[in-house]
């Protein structure tokens, strides 16, 4: 049988033929250590598998990727861990062989942020359009350049906590590395509204976990298009991510949102 995996478990080195650090040809999930458990491990893998597949790489198992992610972590009780699969390497150009052998790269953070604001967060709305791609939409692919634009922006404006990247049709899609939600207080009950990924954008572990738990509570949650010329209709708003969990908006560009108090025992098994 031929070997289908090269592991890399804490390397220094990378192959500079690597297709995934040449064309993005790779997915990768980043996962939350604490206390030596791998948080939302099944979920992560998932969307790792979902993006192999959507990608036409072989996806590992999810045996393979948790033994050698407990390899990975072993010296740590917490930290960050990064899973890469790509598709391999090879000389030059696009095309590759039918025999190409997969990467995968587990790397750990050893440093978790030390403070992350969990509320008050001041956020900009980005120029730069986030590119709709029907085939690709929700995979978390290694091509993150739309990302990192916007993270340009958020190099020159350090005022901003985070930036919100929207698509050709001025909906709101996500943050850079967030989801984003909204909500609004009609007469004693709570409304929550999120933008739809079927196009753009990635459906984070986070986001899915909130949209379960809301739904599971009774609240009225819609998945929809979101404008950017509406954000001033809700009173609150918030962002998900797996590593630093949910916090609170304060400002997008000149819109004000509440205080997130009628929120805060709603949804506080979400903030880290």
């Amino acid at each position: 049988m031929s070997k289908q995996y090269n592991v890399y478990i804490n390397s220094k080195n990378i192959d500079i033929k690597d297709r995934g650090f040449n064309f993005g040809d790779g997915v990768f999930e980043t996962i939350l250590v604490k206390n030596k458990c791998l948080k939302n491990f099944k979920e992560h893998f998932q969307r790792l598998k979902n993006g192999c597949e959507s990608l036409k790489i072989k996806s590992p198992s999810f045996q393979f990727i948790q033994s050698n992610s407990k390899k990975a972590i072993s010296k740590y009780s917490n930290c960050i861990l990064k899973i890469y699969v790509t598709r391999g390497s090879n000389d030059q150009g696009y095309n590759f062989s039918k025999n190409i052998v997969h990467n995968i790269y587990f790397r750990v953070i050893p440093k978790l942020p030390s403070i992350i604001k969990i509320t008050g967060l001041n956020l900009k709305i980005s120029k730069h359009i986030l590119q709709q791609n029907i085939h690709y939409g929700g995979v978390k692919h290694m091509n993150r350049i739309d990302q990192s634009l916007a993270a340009h922006d958020l190099l020159y404006n350090p005022r901003y906590d985070d930036i919100i990247l929207i698509d050709d049709k001025k909906n709101i899609v996500e943050t850079i590395s967030s989801n984003i939600f909204f909500a609004k207080q009609l007469r004693s009950k709570l409304n929550f509204y999120t933008p739809k990924m079927e196009k753009c954008g990635i459906e984070g572990i986070m986001r899915n976990k909130v949209i379960k738990w809301l739904e599971k509570k009774g609240y009225n949650l819609i998945i929809k298009d979101i404008v950017k010329k509406d954000i001033h209709k809700y009173d609150y708003c918030f962002i998900t991510n797996s590593i630093k969990g949910l916090r609170f908006v304060k400002k997008i560009d000149s819109k004000k949102f509440r205080e997130p108090n009628s929120l805060l025992g709603v949804l506080e098994s979400f903030i880290v």
